[in-house]
């Protein structure tokens, strides 16, 4: 876990300057700028291309951190990242034939406010090709540990344009149509600079796309893709499905637009995940290779201590803050109606980051097949349980759905690492974990209001959560790593001085 943690700082400080430029336009301009039904359009527009990704992708984007070492730096190598560029290309192509065949019939089947806006709704081929070879450049990239730039172009760089748009839309150069126009353009600059940097510095040249290994590796690679397609598609659908689920049952893109608002407060606190991740699953993939299992139970278990940790601290700082939050920002009595959406999507959250090692250890090895029976059955208790409980009770009952289902998924993928695999995930240090949180809901509890400034009382609940929780899983020993984070800091910033 030491060399995952190195190798993840750069990317972390990108990325939470990413989510600090993340805050500014979702919940400052945004919801100042655009009505709620506007950001719920773009919401709907990128969460369909999200949704198709795993499709569009085939597979590909899991294909090098698995199986990359397998092919020596040169010819090799530059054969199979040329096949892996031309799948995307022959989907997309696809995926387009088909949108505009049957246009007009998709359209009618997504609901009444889907008819009203289907405009928009040509966007989402182009951005789900930008979006498809992002990834797939990102997972090149991370195989050789070069993750800060293309961080910087997703975290900031985009953030920046989304930024410029809705300025030039305040000031009335720009309207609605165009910003969303214009937005995924800037998608199209985002993937041509990461080509060039992925080309320059992994030496790419294109050539005929060809696997050089085994017929027995070749049947590997296809078979790992396949159940990589089923797998991705699953995860993909628990996250984006709810939203066009709110827009088909409940007919309002405001409704999506209250709800995503919700969503992207709540989804920081799974960012330390992604980073993690990202850079864990390679080594995960040599461990398996080499058959090192010591290394790998103990790096599975550090993971899900620190991943714990961030995450039930980035959860109790979003919730014991939640109704501050909703004060400051524009028209926030318009979002707060989202509060409850934000906590149970929250709680997701905290168990997709508590137990999402469980998917590295399952694609890391040859159990990887699980994914053929845990997705159909988690696609299949996504769309039940999003049907009633939003029926039922609006965004909130999405919200709800959403965090039931992760918690079901969840626990299977546990049981089943412990029987097949032999490791478990949890220890005594996620003991000293709940003991902390407990403490700290006990504390917000009784806990009255100190300031009627919004922003000293976020300040003031953010210390106290990060004394009592920080402090005391400091105390308890809880991990290794975040206390030597912490003493080495004590002794570079503080003690020196």
């Amino acid at each position: 876990m030491g060399i995952v943690i190195r190798k993840t700082i750069s990317t972390s400080i990108i990325n939470y300057l990413g989510v600090l430029l993340g805050v500014v336009n979702v919940l400052w301009l945004q919801t100042a700028i655009i009505s709620e039904l506007q950001i719920g359009i773009l919401s709907y527009v990128v969460d369909v291309s999200i949704l198709l990704l795993p499709f569009i992708l085939f597979g590909t984007s899991g294909l090098p951190a698995r199986f990359i070492h397998l092919f020596a730096e040169g010819k090799d190598r530059n054969e199979f990242i040329n096949l892996l560029f031309i799948i995307p290309l022959m989907t997309v192509v696809i995926t387009a034939i088909v949108f505009f065949v049957f246009e007009s019939n998709l359209i009618k089947s997504l609901g009444a406010d889907a008819v009203t806006y289907s405009q928009f709704l040509v966007f989402i081929i182009p951005l789900v090709f930008c979006y498809a070879y992002q990834y797939l450049l990102e997972a090149i990239l991370a195989t050789a540990s070069l993750t800060v730039f293309s961080a910087f172009l997703k975290s900031i760089f985009r953030r920046v344009v989304l930024i410029a748009l809705l300025v030039c839309f305040s000031v009335q150069i720009l309207n609605f149509y165009h910003l969303v126009l214009f937005y995924v353009f800037a998608h199209f600059i985002e993937v041509l600079v990461l080509f060039f940097f992925f080309k320059k510095h992994l030496k790419f040249k294109f050539s005929l796309p060809k696997l050089n290994v085994s017929s027995e590796k070749k049947k590997e690679i296809k078979s790992y893709a396949f159940y990589l397609i089923i797998g991705v598609s699953g995860v993909v659908m628990v996250g984006k499905i709810d939203s066009v689920m709110i827009s088909g049952i409940t007919d309002d893109f405001g409704q999506l637009g209250i709800y995503s608002i919700a969503f992207f407060i709540a989804t920081v606190i799974e960012l330390p995940k992604r980073i993690v991740h990202q850079l864990a699953f390679p080594i995960m993939s040599k461990n398996v290779t080499e058959n090192k299992q010591e290394e790998l139970s103990e790096m599975y278990k550090q993971t899900g201590v620190n991943m714990s940790i961030i995450g039930l601290f980035m959860f109790l700082i979003i919730w014991y803050n939640i109704d501050e939050l909703f004060l400051i920002i524009p028209n926030g009595t318009i979002y707060s109606t989202g509060k409850w959406a934000v906590f149970f999507i929250g709680i997701s959250k905290v168990l997709d980051v508590i137990f999402g090692t469980t998917d590295l250890m399952i694609n890391a090895t040859k159990h990887y097949k699980w994914n053929g029976v845990l997705i159909p059955i988690l696609i299949g208790l996504t769309f039940i349980t999003n049907y009633f409980f939003i029926k039922e009770y609006g965004i909130v009952g999405a919200a709800i759905a959403t965090s039931l289902t992760v918690f079901v998924y969840s626990i299977i993928k546990y049981v089943l690492v412990i029987i097949r695999l032999k490791m478990n995930l949890i220890s005594i240090q996620h003991i000293y974990i709940t003991i902390t949180t407990i403490i700290v809901i006990g504390v917000f509890y009784i806990k009255p209001i100190f300031s009627a400034n919004n922003f000293i009382e976020i300040g003031l609940n953010s210390l106290i959560i990060s004394f009592i929780f920080i402090g005391g899983n400091y105390i308890l020993k809880s991990s290794k790593e975040m206390n030597q984070l912490i003493d080495n800091s004590w002794n570079k910033y503080i003690r020196k001085k």
